[in-house]
């Protein structure tokens, strides 16, 4: 949630032609009461959001065709300081309660509620990880005027990655802690200039891509994409690195502060744009609450260079019962390495310069294959294990 910016800015509307060609779709306008929407998280085909303030410890779940709020599951053990993001792994969802404008917080939270509960009730108790930053040791009271608020969390490779939302030099800082219940030190593992305030946060394992929204001190909205070529470390910044300016979009215009963001299939994204007021001299200018669908070119021009070797490539047998083995016509690439992971990150078994692959171990579910070549080239294929 913006508080007011300590900076003077001009605000410029701007209509732009209807030739455009725009990336991004206005999907629907979401309800009022969910007007802080402020994370997001695809489950089950439904869209999981809640606000950031002001409300009770409620998640909100929303239709994908309708906009309609379909079920609100309270989190009874919960309080609700300034929920700022949301994220999931195989099985839990991760609430983030960091929200830390004036930077004296000592009582940072994540609640962490399985999704069995989550599923079948709308009442649920959620277990609770504290944390404290490592190089924190100022708490006194500085609106604005921090480098500690955070507002957005990823949970990777059984660490919960947190993404700080820096007011002093806007930049970002990445912190990692463990996703066990217990209070932890956040120490920080990566940074980025991000020339802005970083508000939500995705990862897609179809790419294994980072993908971050945010917006800067004249409410011009972003996201950051970082693609698969990073270290074997959780210094995702060290990766490629693309930044992609969305205010020349036809719908997200200037002044649409955007919260939330939401890998749900391959290359596609929800995002959602909290209501946001505020008058220039006479004139009101009002920007509703609202979700967008997206379509990350990035991933897509990824999948596009690999499309014609992943035809020539298969995985048999899939679904799997005990081991896989990747056929390839023609041998078109030598392989390096087989490496399964999970949908948020998880690498659980790695193979070198092998096309097999036991999984016998393995519990039911989806997993994802990544395919190193010799070449550098890579492909990542969705199997289930039977």
């Amino acid at each position: 949630m913006i508080k007011k910016f300590i900076c003077v800015f001009y605000f410029i509307v701007s209509i732009h032609c209807f030739g455009q060609e725009s990336s991004i779709e206005e999907k629907f306008e979401l309800s009022n009461e969910i007007e802080e929407t402020s994370g997001l998280i695809f489950l089950n085909g439904k869209i999981i959001t809640h606000n950031d303030s002001g409300d009770g410890p409620n998640l909100y779940e929303i239709d994908t065709l309708s906009g309609a709020i379909s079920r609100v599951i309270t989190i009874t053990n919960a309080t609700h300081i300034d929920w700022e993001d949301i994220s999931q792994d195989d099985t839990y969802i991760y609430i983030a309660d960091i929200g830390n404008n004036n930077g004296n917080r000592e009582d940072l939270k994540i609640y962490k509620v399985l999704k069995t509960d989550y599923i079948s009730s709308t009442n649920v108790i959620a277990e609770i990880i504290t944390f404290s930053y490592e190089d924190q040791t100022d708490f006194s009271s500085q609106p604005n005027n921090t480098n500690f608020d955070a507002e957005a969390i990823a949970v990777y490779e059984d660490k919960i990655l947190i993404f700080t939302k820096n007011w002093i030099d806007y930049k970002t800082n990445a912190y990692a802690i463990s996703s066990t219940v217990g209070n932890h030190i956040a120490e920080k593992v990566s940074n980025y200039d991000s020339e802005g305030l970083i508000t939500g946060v995705t990862y897609n394992p179809y790419s294994d891509a980072f993908l971050f929204c945010g917006y800067n001190s004249t409410l011009t909205p972003f996201l950051v994409y970082i693609d698969h070529n990073r270290p074997p470390t959780l210094d995702v910044f060290a990766g490629n690195t693309t930044k992609i300016d969305l205010v020349d979009d036809l719908y997200l215009e200037q002044g649409s502060q955007i919260e939330g963001i939401a890998f749900f299939k391959e290359s596609r994204y929800y995002i959602s744009r909290e209501y946001f007021s505020t008058s220039i001299g006479s004139v009101t200018l009002e920007f509703t609450q609202k979700l967008y669908e997206f379509q990350n070119h990035l991933d897509y021009l990824l999948s596009s260079n690999d499309y014609e070797l992943s035809k020539l490539i298969e995985i048999v047998p899939n679904p799997i019962e005990d081991s896989l083995e990747i056929v390839q016509q023609n041998n078109v690439q030598e392989i390096r390495s087989l490496t399964i992971i999970t949908s948020h990150g998880k690498k659980l078994i790695t193979v070198e310069n092998q096309n097999k692959m036991n999984i016998r171990n393995l519990t039911r579910g989806f997993y994802f294959v990544k395919i190193q070549f010799k070449t550098g080239n890579f492909l990542i294929k969705k199997i289930i294990k039977k």
